[in-house]
């Protein structure tokens, strides 16, 4: 056992200030809670959550010790990709609320030191906004060219073999026009044609007119698909595992099946990045983009979205949630991520509203409320001390686990076309548990919601856990309080150990001037595990790793933080051991 004055000494010299980093870069090494705002908290009644659900919990997010919020798509939408369809890049949809509700709930963001991230969604529309409706009726309009059309083959097929990520054709033959026209997404969501000026600025214009009225910067939905090949090349056959990157929707999607070469990540893209920078920043240097990408290999390619002053701030993907259920994988890709990164930043997600929960994703060996419960900490310990910051999905802060809907419950267009292969997106956007003894959990008056709230998620509610000095959600508190006494860990390096010391996952943090470092260790497995070093604990909220002058020992699903000595062997047995 460690003497506690070690300890104590440890967390001081830990303590002290990190090199000042421009504020600017109040985005790097963040931690943002992502809302789902239809699931999160309703507040007129309707079944739906809204913006003033948002502002009656305002105080439970500051509490959190977060850094920033993320709100899902508020824009006017027909819903029918539940607010990724957008048909007003520039209005609330009033199922969310109004523009008022909107500036008070940044006022009261700002008010508590919460930064406030808004989605917005680049790269296509919904088919009732007006460009479209314009864009479709003729091939000589103004707007005939901001969207993407292409004529058909000879045989009147569509012009190439791309799929969409919902499965199917990627083309939809309209009429009015004797042409297809292209949707990477749903038939309802046709793409953007960014290479035209006018297009692009009018959607720059979109996204000005919210960072003007405090919005702090863009989740940018999909920018693997802000542009595609010109010559409308096919896609060759994926050879190989179709596992090895991140791709939904289940083993028998097609899109599986296809090498993306052309219809994503391709060379126009930076192009389009790097207007958005610079049109919107130059006067707003502390606005900050951060992009979703995945379909690709993200581990390799984030640097080129993200390298440099001139593109995204930061990336994050999706292959920390699909590799997770091998941890030899998960490392692998955690070192590849260090390699490649260079001058980039990603931030780490383990859950987002298009995944499922990461403690029934990512730990399926977890059985058992106990066991779930240490998962689920396991979990938000290695994305708060990772390199990079991240996303936490709401409810993660609870351990929620995936829920089962029935098939009449589903309302998500993905599941519902592949179904049974694939389950959709719905389990995971389940309304919020505020309280276990109310109605619908406390999350709406509504007879019903717009999904049903699991009855094994009321056991795990917000007002059961608040009281629990054991629970997911203190820890969460306590380790983002943690957090923020080491504030190193936002700016600082990042090396991660071999894969041989599976099912241990190690990896040193180091401060960008040298002067600290600590390394963390995180035990995935159900057995006790040994990790040899030579060290000091380090004082850790919920840590109940022990460590002796060979190293740390790891009860199941432990984790630890530790400093690492050069002293000799017998030196450092006396320093350890009491």
């Amino acid at each position: 056992m460690i003497e506690r004055s070690d300890t104590l000494l440890a967390e001081a010299l830990l303590a002290e200030p990190e090199p000042q980093i421009s504020k600017h870069d109040w985005w790097r090494g963040a931690i943002f809670y992502q809302i789902y705002l239809r699931s999160f908290r309703d507040s007129d009644g309707d079944g739906v959550g809204d913006l003033r659900g948002v502002i009656e919990k305002l105080d439970y997010l500051q509490e959190l010790g977060i850094d920033g919020i993320w709100l899902s798509p508020f824009y006017l939408s027909p819903q029918q990709d539940f607010g990724y369809d957008v048909s007003d890049m520039r209005a609330i949809d009033p199922l969310f609320g109004t523009l008022e509700d909107l500036l008070e709930l940044i006022e009261g963001s700002h008010h508590r030191g919460l930064r406030v991230l808004a989605d917005f969604i680049p790269c296509h529309t919904s088919e009732e906004h007006r460009w479209f409706q314009e864009s479709r009726s003729s091939r000589d309009g103004d707007k005939a060219d901001w969207y993407v059309w292409a004529d058909a083959a000879p045989d009147g097929t569509a012009p190439n073999n791309w799929l969409s990520s919902f499965g199917g054709t990627a083309w939809t033959w309209e009429p009015r026009r004797s042409q297809y026209y292209y949707h990477p997404f749903l038939a309802c969501q046709p793409a953007l044609n960014l290479r035209n000026e006018d297009t692009l600025q009018a959607v720059i214009d979109a996204m000005a007119y919210w960072r003007d009225i405090g919005i702090d910067g863009f989740r940018l939905d999909a920018v693997q698909c802000l542009c595609w090949d010109k010559a409308l090349r096919s896609n060759p056959a994926r050879l190989g595992n179709h596992d090895d990157i991140a791709l939904g929707g289940g083993p028998n999607n097609p899109f599986a099946s296809q090498d993306h070469l052309f219809d994503r990540d391709v060379p126009d893209s930076m192009v389009v990045i790097e207007r958005l920078r610079k049109e919107l920043t130059k006067d707003h240097p502390e606005f900050a983009l951060i992009g979703e990408l995945t379909d690709i290999d993200t581990s390799r390619l984030a640097v080129k979205y993200t390298g440099g002053n001139n593109r995204l701030h930061a990336v994050y993907d999706f292959d920390l949630i699909h590799k997770g259920q091998s941890i030899q994988r998960w490392i692998e890709t955690l070192r590849v991520r260090t390699s490649f990164i260079k001058s980039g930043w990603m931030m780490n997600v383990m859950t987002n509203h298009d995944s499922e929960r990461a403690v029934s994703n990512l730990t399926s060996f977890a059985q058992g409320a106990k066991e779930r419960s240490e998962a689920a900490k396991l979990l938000l310990f290695l994305q708060a001390t990772l390199k990079g910051g991240g996303f936490v999905f709401q409810g993660e802060e609870l351990g929620l686990p995936q829920p089962h809907l029935d098939k009449d419950d589903l309302q998500d267009p993905w599941g519902i076309n592949l179904y049974p292969d694939f389950a959709g997106r719905d389990g995971v956007r389940t309304p919020f548990p505020w309280s276990s003894k109310s109605k619908n959990g406390g999350f709406t008056e509504a007879e019903k919601p717009w999904l049903p709230v699991p009855r094994d998620h009321l056991d795990l509610a917000a007002d059961r856990q608040v009281e629990d000095p054991s629970s997911v959600l203190s820890f969460f508190k306590d380790l983002q309080a943690w957090r923020r006494r080491n504030p190193f860990l936002r700016h600082g390096t990042e090396v991660i150990h071999s894969a041989d010391t599976v099912p241990v996952i190690a990896f040193d943090r180091r401060a960008l001037d040298g002067s600290k470092s600590l390394t963390f260790v995180a035990n995935f497995s159900r057995e006790v595990r040994f990790f040899p070093c030579r060290g000091s604990l380090v004082s850790f909220p919920h840590s109940s790793a022990t460590m002796d002058c060979k190293g740390v020992h790891l009860p199941p699903l432990a984790f630890a933080a530790l400093t690492v000595s050069r002293a000799s062997d017998d030196t450092q047995c006396a320093a350890n051991t009491s």
